[in-house]
């Protein structure tokens, strides 16, 4: 299967949406018949049907997967036309499989393990997940209005996974279903391995004009072959249980307690592929922040967090852990921005992401940048302050 980037979409976002709540609707009448439940509006989200669901008085969300795709694949064309989709869809929503119930027994298991704390998962039926709504602000909220205080905030969110990472967490994955949907690598590939035509189409629909547009393609262009070279020298994954979407987006703080929703447990060499994420999600918040003091401050702040978070190796094997960090940030961070510029024009898009499609020059400039250093002959402690500097070169460059 293909996915194109171009023209018209090829499944029709109104039947996909309606069919959506749909779906929800028919499983909360059959969960709380009577209850006068009220569906909210569509959150902005490109992995899933979400949306806030008040029954009774109680806020919570529902989720709901198309075939384990991303709403934007499904919407051009990845799985087919309408009617292909929704003939996978009825058994895909009875298979053991299924990312929702998944991501529903992983919460259950979190919530036994106590730490990281986690939503409350409410219900699953029927291929839709119910949660609570979780009080507070995010992480990346946080990180956005106090910038200087990046690094405590971090370091406070890996700190609570250590349980995760430890034995606790490699024992109940060894007899689950990891969701490996949500793997940095796994999804890299399934952008990036099959015909040019994607990354050529990117952006189509994203309202840049065409020469910002086309520089973002040439610049993604150039990374994605180089991190393709990359991938080879990645250590194997069967090892640790990682969280697996840590977003600074999914870490919710309020009263001083963190909780953490949609987890994506799967297994990983380390706790490299969370580090990767948290720290990547993190950088391009500084990317995309209006305020230049600020964007150094969390820039600062992820560096920081990461000398501390490796500080206890041997400098060999820390200067390989922080290798790995930053191969699969470029990785994810691509993944991201092409998944954001390859979004149909009418796509419900949140600030951030569309403040990073405005930004999407300044963002492919530092992955092409990034990825060249990682494939010189540049070893070591020294290569990690050269890739801070070249971050903090790009923004001063293209500001």
């Amino acid at each position: 299967m293909t996915l194109t980037t171009s023209g018209d979409t090829v499944v029709n976002a109104e039947q996909l949406y309606e069919a959506s709540r749909r779906a929800i609707t028919l499983t909360v009448d059959n969960l709380w018949p009577g209850s006068g439940a009220v569906l909210g509006p569509q959150c902005p989200s490109v992995t899933s049907y979400v949306c806030p669901v008040t029954v009774d008085g109680e806020e919570m969300y529902a989720k709901y997967s198309w075939l384990g795709s991303s709403l934007v694949s499904i919407l051009r064309g990845a799985r087919g036309t309408w009617d292909d989709v929704l003939e996978a869809q009825h058994p895909y929503t009875k298979s053991a499989d299924l990312v929702t119930r998944r991501e529903y027994q992983h919460l259950k298991f979190l919530q036994e393990l106590g730490r990281p704390r986690v939503c409350d998962a409410r219900a699953f039926r029927a291929g839709v997940l119910f949660t609570e709504a979780v009080p507070g602000m995010t992480i990346a909220e946080m990180i956005n209005a106090c910038p200087w205080d990046t690094a405590a905030l971090l370091d406070s969110v890996l700190l609570s996974l250590k349980e995760v990472h430890g034995e606790l967490g490699a024992r109940y994955l060894r007899g689950a279903w990891p969701i490996n949907e949500r793997n940095i690598v796994d999804v890299f590939f399934r952008k990036f391995k099959g015909p040019a035509g994607y990354v050529a189409g990117l952006g189509r629909d994203s309202g840049l004009p065409e020469d910002e547009r086309l520089a973002v393609v040439g610049l993604v262009e150039h990374a994605v072959r180089r991190l393709l070279r990359l991938t080879a020298a990645l250590p194997a994954r069967h090892r640790t249980a990682v969280f697996g979407d840590l977003k600074p987006e999914h870490v919710f703080l309020s009263s001083h307690r963190l909780t953490f929703i949609d987890p994506a447990l799967q297994w990983a060499a380390g706790p490299q592929p969370d580090v990767a994420k948290l720290c990547g999600r993190t950088l391009m918040l500084a990317l995309c922040h209006h305020e230049l003091r600020a964007e150094q401050q969390i820039t600062q702040g992820v560096l920081d967090a990461l000398s501390r978070h490796f500080a206890g190796l041997t400098k060999t094997d820390r200067a390989d852990r922080l290798r790995e960090v930053m191969v699969l940030w470029l990785m994810d961070t691509t993944n991201y921005l092409t998944s954001c510029l390859s979004a149909p024009s009418s796509f419900p898009l949140s600030a951030h992401q569309r403040a990073l499609i405005a930004n999407g020059r300044r963002i492919a400039t530092v992955v092409d940048r990034v990825s060249g250093l990682l494939i010189g002959s540049m070893t070591g402690l020294g290569l990690i302050d050269a890739i801070f500097n070249e971050v903090e070169h790009t923004k001063l460059d293209l500001r």
